[in-house]
Parts: C-alpha cells; structure tokens; sequence
C-alpha cells in the first residue's frame, strides 16, 4: 500500500495529449516572431543589393573628385567611375523589381523597421517558450543574410577603412590629419568625415590598418568578418551569462541577437561597437567566474584588462572602468590587469601616434534633433543642446558614474547592474546619439540588470530609431520644428557641413 501511495498518479492520455498542445501553441506566437525578423530584413538586404539606392548609401558615389588643382585625382577618379558591384555583394542581382525613387524605398525602410521591431519585441517575451538552439539558430541566419549584403544604412565603414589607410598607406596620422588629406584614396569617395580627425579608439585603429594590407576590397570583407562574429560572440555571452543568472537564455537571446538596432544599425551598417561590447561582456563573465569557489586567478585581471581593451576601441567605454574593478572579487589583481592593458594602450599611442589621442570631442559637440539633451535645451529656452546644456549633460553623467561606481564599491554583486545603468544613462546623455548605440547597455538590460531598464530599452529604440531615420526633417518640419531657424541648431548644421565637405 504504501508503494501504491508514493507512485506517480498516472494522467490521463487526452489530459498529457491537451497538455502539449497548449504548449505547442503558446509557442506560436514567438516562432512567428522570429520570421517576422528574419523575412523583413532579407528583404531588406537584398533590395539593397539590387543596385545604388538611398537603401545602401555608400554604394551611391559621386561622378568625379577633384585635388587641389582642380584635375580629377587619378586614384578616386577610378573609384568613382568603377563598377560599385564590390560594395553591394554576392546577393546583387536577386531582387526582381525593386522600385528606385528614393521616397519609396525610405518609407519600405520604415515598414521593415516597424515590422521587425514587433517581432523582436514579441520574441523577447516568449522565447522562452522556444527550444534555444531555435532562437539561436534564427539570430546566427539572420546575421549570414547581413553578412553577404552590403552596408546599411550609412557610411561609417568606409571612414574607419580611410582612417586605417590614412597610416598604412599614406602614412599621415589619423589623430593629426584629416581624412581629406588622403582624398587620393579609394575609399575617400565612400567615407564623410572628411575634415574630422579620427575619433576612434587607438587599438581600433591600429587594427583597420593591419586590416589595410590586404587591400579595399579584402579589408572590406574581413572587416564584415569581424563585425558578424564579434556580433554572434556578444550572444554567446550574454546565453552564458544568463545560464549563471539562472534567467532564460531563450529570452536573453532574442533580446540582443534579434534586436533591429543590432542587427539592421550596427551589423548591417557595419559598425565598431559589437568588438568593445564583446570586450565588456568578457569582463562581466570574469566577475561571475570570479564569485565561484573554484575560480581561476586569472578572472579578475583579465576582467580589468578587457575593460581597457574596450575603452581601446570604443573610447566612451573608459567610464565604466571603475565599475570592472571595484566589481571583482580581487580588486586588486582586476586593477593590475587594467593597468597593464592600459600601459600597452599608452604604448600605442604614443609610439605608433605620437602622444595623439582621438578627436572625440569634435564629434561630442554635434547634436542629433531628437537628443535627450537637444530637448533638455529646447524646453530650457537654449534653442537645443549649446555648449552650456552639453556640459551640463556630461557634469550630470559623471555624477551618475560616480554615484554607480560607489554602488558597485560597497557591494560587488551591483557590478553588471551598474553596467546596464550606466551605459543606459550614457546613451541619453549624448547629444550626438545614433540608433544603434543603444546596444553598448542592452546586453546587460536583456540580463534583467536592473528589470526597470527593459520597458526602458523598447521606448529608447522607438525613440533612436525615429532619430535616426532619413526622413526625420520632413517629420519634424510638419511638426512645426525647423532646428537650422534656431542657433543652435543652425550652427550644429554648419559644424557638421564642414567636418563632411
């Protein structure tokens, strides 16, 4: 009797068999999901492949360039009348009939982002119900339909190839010259930050010129390589990372890695964000690797390493530094590994360089319209984000670095939560804010660090997103908003005319 009694009660047949179809059906929603990321954005990339269009900028060149003296520069003269077929890829010549006038393809643009925007945001919900290698086999095709298009949906990587050039083959120094002084180059037609020193991270920049020996075209596709498995290696870890949270891997997945600022901005536009996020998700694992009773001892220097190496490449990532730090569980071995990382930096800079450190602030002190500090300064009466509203945002983030770091100081456990807040609060201070930057925080909001972030992160990508269109001038002069009638905004135009010309 008491065998009978401590027996697993046996369910009916039709009660298992109605178990598994409601579970089957909770499942249809987020597998439909993932298609509605998947479709939209092959769509999206092989219409851009197709030929020139607003879809794929850089592969719209222009006619001719001209030096100095007023005759075509025979190297970007070649350039500009040479077949584009090497920007728009393997998937050019796909697409049927894909319409050409720029205003239609803008607003098909806008339909894809709306519509892979929902998918991602009903995937992020119900992922969980979804086998993981699903989910993860979804974001790994998505990311090989974007790796064999061209590049979405601006021209940011073709400057850091130029900026590589600029050493490699010109041998000018991109911290000391401009990138119009290698107008001579192939890549100058395809870059814009003509009259702008090179704001990128020394270690990044020392990479695009060893990048550089294997010429445009090979440089370009090694470069994709770079991009798609940086990006990949970021969902890979945030997958490890959530398993030792002990939240859904499913989730955490399809957060970062089906994302339509991840994928379509930073992957399809083909930028450097994804290798120094790579790098702080690195340290994020160190510091739980660290907590474990058997942990190696190279956990924490390598974390404080990792978090240099990704101010190396992304120079706004220096603020998070204190937080790697004061997060490991040997403090002082995490700032070893960070001072060492930081002395071989210091060493590039100054022997490859000359002591010349990245513009950044020139770009800083442009402003994006939809900016949280422009607003800020529109509703203050500045007419946008001024030099004084500017300062005012950076004096306010240094305090939240400050008081985060504190955090992280008296409890080691606050580290990845402070991440995710800080990188947050430095996306909103910027006054010159691109879609995609929101990535550098959501690995760490996907993680549920803190939980209030997620509802967050969806408004910010709406919000970046209508920031970032083409379109946005229209928009906001139907709205009655014309930000070049007011000074600053007049005068961030002509700023930014000159650093493009």
């Amino acid at each position: 009797m008491a065998s009978a009694l401590t027996m697993d009660p046996v369910r009916p047949q039709g009660a298992t068999r109605e178990r598994s179809r409601t579970l089957s059906l909770r499942a249809v929603p987020p597998a439909l999901a993932l298609g509605a990321v998947i479709v939209p954005t092959t769509w999206l990339v092989v219409a851009a492949a197709q030929r020139p269009s607003v879809l794929s900028p850089p592969s719209i060149r222009p006619a001719t360039v001209t030096d100095a003296g007023g005759a075509a520069s025979g190297a970007a003269s070649a350039a500009a009348g040479g077949t584009v077929s090497w920007i728009l890829g393997p998937l050019h010549g796909l697409h049927t009939h894909p319409a050409l006038a720029p205003h239609v393809l803008h607003r098909d643009l806008l339909k894809v982002l709306i519509v892979v925007g929902v998918g991602w945001l009903v995937a992020w919900i119900g992922a969980a119900r979804l086998p993981l290698r699903v989910v993860a086999g979804a974001v790994v095709l998505v990311h090989a339909v974007l790796f064999l298009g061209p590049p979405l949906p601006l021209t940011d990587v073709f400057n850091y190839g130029l900026y590589g050039r600029m050493a490699s083959v010109h041998h000018l120094n991109p911290y000391r010259a401009f990138g119009g002084q290698a107008a001579g180059d192939p890549l100058y037609l395809l870059a814009n930050w003509h009259h702008l020193r090179s704001p990128y991270g020394p270690l990044f920049t020392l990479a695009s010129e060893g990048l550089g020996v294997l010429g445009v075209h090979g440089w370009f596709w090694a470069w994709k390589v770079v991009v798609a498995a940086s990006s990949l290696g970021c969902v890979a870890l945030v997958a490890a990372l959530a398993g030792r949270l002990g939240v859904s891997r499913q989730r955490a997945v399809a957060a970062v890695g089906l994302s339509p600022l991840l994928l379509i901005g930073e992957v399809g536009g083909l930028h450097q964000d994804m290798p120094a996020v790579a790098c702080l998700l690195g340290a994020a694992w160190c510091l739980l690797r660290g907590r474990d009773a058997d942990a190696p001892a190279w956990c924490a220097p390598t974390a404080g390493a990792l978090a240099v190496l990704a101010a190396g490449i992304k120079p706004s990532f220096a603020i998070v530094l204190g937080i790697v730090v004061l997060g490991a569980d040997r403090r002082l071995a995490a700032a070893t590994g960070a001072a060492a990382a930081g002395a071989l930096t210091g060493l590039v800079v100054l022997l490859v360089y000359g002591g010349a450190l990245p513009d950044v602030g020139t770009q800083s002190a442009l402003v994006s319209p939809l900016s949280v500090p422009n607003l800020l300064g529109l509703a203050a009466g500045h007419g946008g984000a001024d030099h004084a509203v500017r300062q005012a945002a950076q004096a306010a983030l240094v305090l939240v670095a400050g008081a985060i770091t504190v955090a992280v100081g008296l409890d080691r456990r606050r580290a990845l939560s402070g991440l995710g807040l800080l990188l947050f609060a430095s996306v909103l201070a910027l006054s010159w804010v691109m879609p995609w930057y929101l990535v550098w925080a959501l690995p760490f909001i996907a993680l549920a660090r803190p939980r209030a972030l997620a509802p967050l992160a969806v408004v910010a990508t709406c919000w970046l997103t209508v920031g970032g269109l083409s379109t946005l001038p229209g928009i906001l002069h139907s709205a009655g908003y014309f930000p070049t009638r007011l000074a600053t905004g007049k005068a961030n135009h002509l700023e930014f005319q000159r650093l493009v010309k």
